[in-house]
């Protein structure tokens, strides 16, 4: 018999349910503690927004709050020192009435929380409170249920006990289903304002330097979850090299670019066309932003030069140029990735895109 995989706070000092604060995301805050104010708080949060954007340490944050009101004091200022037992707990995940139900392991493991995971809550939920206050659970994320989890969650969102919190953690809307869309209630999430995401990152990330945490938080779109995923695939080196290669357009190295997509042929265990990918649209997508709203609107470069090679590239190609580059390194990748072609040709592809596009200006 297999053994159960061991959970990733326990072994993951960087998981949502260890940070120490909530940073940004007022609104959702002030909505929650509101509700909890006003004596009538919804059994089910649903907590939408882009991957990576803090919508999990919104919920821990949310259910450390909960949990220690066993008094019936509703003020959230005693939980926020770090010593605080219903805190200390929860970090350590020992806390009795709490749930979280997630995906164990990462892609190429389990890709799906398994029905059997999801179908727990209900046993949860039907236990006594161990301190005689709330029993929370947290789901994360609906994107990760299939359709037999998602029956199984409905039967507790439709008929929740006393005294129970739900959060659902969703990074698609369209991944939720209407059946349980409608018996939420929503908080909407987005990035974090930069310097907010830096912030995050000072924590997360202080092996790196202030100009490499600020390119991270560039390149996330102020998502913290998605800078540390960024960060362990070297992105802001690729992002360096994409400046690179593209800083004598429309004429292009060809061997310099023989030599850097040679990097991309398939090896075992790695696989780093991804992240070339989404860097080169983001490369991309900062070029048109700084045709249509100026400099100002992209903020700071993320590696030395960007800004200049962008402008040149955006003044060769024009805006429907660099719009056309854009959809043309989308339909590359997706087709590379899933049809599982050749990732080599797949980056020459890219660049010789770049290439044309620019000369067709």
């Amino acid at each position: 018999m297999m053994a159960k995989a061991e959970p990733r706070y326990a072994v993951d000092p960087l998981h949502p349910r260890r940070a120490p604060e909530l940073v940004g995301h007022d609104r959702a805050r002030e909505a929650f503690r509101a509700s909890r104010a006003g004596g009538r708080v919804p059994h089910a949060w649903l907590l939408v927004g882009p991957r990576g954007v803090g919508k999990a340490t919104f919920a821990y944050q949310a259910a450390i709050e909960v949990l220690a009101q066993r008094s019936g004091d509703r003020s959230p200022a005693p939980t926020e020192a770090s010593d605080h037992p219903v805190r200390r707990r929860v970090w350590a995940g020992s806390h009795g009435d709490l749930l979280a139900i997630e995906r164990v392991g990462d892609a190429g493991e389990t890709r799906r929380i398994p029905v059997e995971t999801v179908r727990e809550l209900r046993h949860f939920f039907g236990l006594t409170s161990a301190e005689a206050g709330w029993r929370v659970a947290i789901v994360d994320a609906l994107d990760d249920l299939n359709l037999h989890g998602v029956n199984a969650l409905l039967k507790i969102v439709e008929e929740p006990p006393p005294r129970a919190l739900l959060f659902l953690i969703a990074h698609r809307v369209r991944s939720v289903p209407a059946t349980i869309r409608s018996r939420c209630r929503w908080l909407p999430f987005s990035g974090l304002a930069h310097d907010e995401c830096v912030q995050v990152l000072e924590r997360l990330l202080p092996d790196q330097d202030v100009a490499q945490r600020s390119g991270l938080a560039h390149l996330a779109s102020g998502a913290p979850g998605l800078a540390l995923t960024f960060a362990d695939a070297e992105a802001l080196t690729l992002f360096g090299e994409i400046t690179g290669l593209c800083r004598t357009l429309p004429a292009l190295d060809v061997p310099a670019a023989h030599a850097f997509s040679d990097r991309f042929a398939r090896r075992p265990g790695s696989d780093q066309f991804p992240t070339f990918a989404a860097m080169f649209k983001i490369w991309v997508y900062r070029a048109a932003i700084r045709i249509v709203a100026g400099d100002e609107s992209v903020g700071d470069d993320i590696v030395d030069g960007e800004g200049e090679v962008q402008r040149r590239y955006g003044t060769a190609a024009g805006l429907a140029g660099v719009l056309s580059l854009w959809n043309d390194v989308g339909q590359i990748a997706d087709a590379a990735i899933n049809a599982h072609l050749d990732r080599k040709q797949a980056v020459l592809d890219v660049l010789f895109a770049s290439r044309r596009l620019a000369r067709c200006a």
